[in-house]
């Protein structure tokens, strides 16, 4: 079992930083080395995640300015970057692994004036800062960041706080012969008889970086200090094979993850919400406003919280408290604009409304907490997202249902994805928790449209209806969106038994059953080798849950033995290494590592953390794993 004692209580008591020298590790790059340290050096004293220093001030000056810079922005990464782990070979299976034309689209891209880069806010700014890009301008151009106005570039550009966000932040460069040199935090300190004293909070445990002190008159190098990071971190060890008490201990990992995914930035409307990626390459959190995932999250957490023998940083009851919180703010995301064409719709993304997004978090969130709590405030919400699922198939003759409301462009997508099998547990959830015979009429409903929109004579599933055409594209073989198919055709088996949407699940589970590894893993594509396309862990984490699933209404071995082997595949890929941001974490290294970018990289992408979570759960509920 893990040690009781929380991962942060510990590195609170034990770490330490360093001033002006590293013992065993490099924090800066030489060439970073050059660039910011100068000047006599000073100690930085670290508590937990906060660094604070005292420094007296020999030039009679009313303020200085402090310089931070983060070791994540010695290389701020580009979009497309291409990475080392790429497969070394170009045949038909490397190619279009999502979609015909996306590889086409990223090389177009590559190809373009236009780059965009990504720095890294890994301090908790304050309103008396702004970030620094000190830019080396070859040519006259633009910059954009974080949506904001299309602005010239100049030698130094100077962000105000509200418009910085915590860790990755778009930065678009226009064109790019020109390049970022600096990326800093500054703040304007007052001095105090011949003094000064900082303190700033870290967004990581091990941040490691520099920090240099300026004359704000003329940019002069007063003193600096190189903050390393010398802590030995426990190891942390979950065992091997699959045990109860292995299972107990991967949920406590996965839990302590998912806990230190969230949002703290009070400038966001997704403020509280959860980060979707962790990138251990680029060591920065991204995409914070992906509403739907965090249904699977609060699951776990709320639920992990009843599992004797979990042990996360913090207690059961904090864990629950954190999933109501976090569907609370999904509530609060709901669309209560009468006039709006998403009425009843939950935000989704930082641009959209997506209903079966919407529907799906209701499933695997809302009501996983509504079973306890009974709080009728899931049900009237859910009320008026089954309202909007039934007028959009009204208004579309019940042949497809849009994907997603766009805000900015006040119009609905003219696609409809096979994902929005999603919306159906959902709605089966909301009919089996009421006995509302409105809400299984709707799951029927909603599940015939699909069915007749994207089942083949296989039955699998074609891509993308297009409403232009009214035609369907072919299968793509994405084992992770089949799990989506399934985990949909299954809830609603579970609300209409009578209508033989299980046995539809099962041909979709027993084609994908044939293609698991020996060590249980998927493929990213269940037509392809991962050789290729790489191990979906994504598509391996739901998996398991939906295969113990499966075992559990028909009883098949089969299902359990696919099920557990998923879970040992996952319980032997958790991350349990020196990056504290990625512990407790599943990292991919696939194609669609960070979903539809950072291919190839290490990547922890939230939900799989949490389908991961949701696989053990199932396994601890069977008679096979209780106590």
């Amino acid at each position: 079992m893990l040690n009781s004692e929380s991962r942060r209580n510990f590195l609170k008591k034990t770490a330490i930083a360093t001033a002006g020298f590293s013992v065993g590790i490099t924090t800066l790059s030489t060439a970073c080395r050059q660039k910011v340290l100068g000047g006599k050096s000073f100690e930085v004293l670290r508590n937990g995640r906060t660094l604070s220093f005292q420094l007296p001030i020999e030039k009679d000056l009313s303020h200085i300015e402090v310089r931070l810079f983060s070791k994540a922005n010695e290389y701020i990464f580009e979009y497309d970057d291409v990475s080392p782990h790429a497969p070394d070979v170009e045949n038909e299976q490397t190619k279009d692994v999502w979609m015909p034309g996306f590889d086409e689209a990223a090389e177009a891209r590559r190809k373009s004036s236009q780059e965009q880069r990504f720095p890294v806010v890994d301090l908790a700014i304050k309103p008396d800062m702004s970030a620094v890009i000190e830019m080396d301008i070859q040519e006259p151009g633009t910059y954009r960041i974080n949506d904001q106005d299309i602005k010239p570039l100049t030698d130094q550009i100077r962000i105000p706080y509200q418009k910085v966000d915590h860790w990755a932040n778009s930065f678009y460069i226009d064109p790019k012969t020109n390049s970022i040199k600096h990326f800093y935090l500054a703040a304007q300190i007052a001095v105090v008889n011949s003094k000064v004293s900082f303190q700033i909070e870290t967004l990581r445990d091990d941040w490691v970086g520099a920090i240099s002190i300026h004359d704000p008159r003329n940019g002069e190098m007063l003193a600096s200090s190189e903050v390393t990071w010398e802590t030995e971190l426990p190891d942390i060890s979950t065992g091997k094979g699959v045990t109860r008490e292995r299972m107990v201990a991967a949920l406590s990992l996965a839990s302590d993850f998912l806990l230190n995914c969230q949002y703290k930035n009070p400038n966001s409307k997704a403020f509280g919400g959860e980060y979707l990626l962790y990138d251990l390459t680029a060591r920065t959190r991204m995409r914070p406003f992906w509403s739907w995932a965090w249904g699977p999250s609060a699951k776990v957490l709320f639920e992990a919280a009843d599992i004797e023998g979990v042990s996360t940083s913090v207690s059961n009851s904090q864990l629950k408290q954190r999933a109501e919180e976090l569907m609370q703010l999904t509530l609060d995301l709901q669309v209560l604009d009468k006039d709006s064409p998403a009425y009843g719709i939950i935000q989704t993304s930082a641009h959209e409304a997506s209903t079966v997004d919407s529907l799906f978090l209701v499933g695997w969130g809302w009501m996983s907490l509504y079973k306890e709590t009974k709080n009728p405030k899931y049900i009237e919400a859910g009320k008026k997202l089954a309202d909007a699922a039934n007028r959009l198939m009204d208004e579309h003759d019940d042949v497809w249902i849009p994907q997603a409301y766009l805000f900015e462009e006040d119009r609905w997508k003219d696609i409809m994805s096979f994902e929005s099998s999603m919306g159906l547990p959902g709605l089966a959830a909301l009919y089996l928790a009421t006995g509302d015979d409105y809400f299984k009429k709707t799951t029927i409903r909603m599940a015939d449209l699909l069915i007749r929109a994207f089942e083949n004579e296989e039955g699998l599933w074609g891509v993308f209806f297009r409403s232009k055409t009214m035609k369907t594209d072919e299968v793509n073989y994405w084992t992770k969106a089949f799990g989506y198919i399934a985990d949909g055709l299954i809830e609603a088996h579970r609300a209409a038994p009578e209508k033989g949407y299980l046995a539809k699940a099962m041909v979709i589970a027993d084609r994908i059953l044939a293609t698991q590894a020996a060590d249980g893993s998927l493929s990213v594509r269940f037509d392809r080798s991962p050789q290729y396309v790489g191990i979906g862990d994504k598509a391996t984490a739901i998996w398991g849950a939906l295969y113990l699933r499966l075992y559990k209404m028909v009883g098949d071995k089969k299902y359990y033995t696919a099920g557990m082997k998923a879970i040992e595949w996952c319980m032997d890929h958790q991350y349990v290494g020196d990056d504290t941001a990625a512990r407790g974490g599943i990292v991919g290294r696939s194609w669609p590592s960070g979903i539809n970018f950072r291919h190839w990289y290490d990547v922890v992408v939230t939900y799989t953390v949490s389908f991961f979570g949701s696989a053990l759960l199932e396994a601890l509920s069977l008679d096979e794993w209780k106590e």
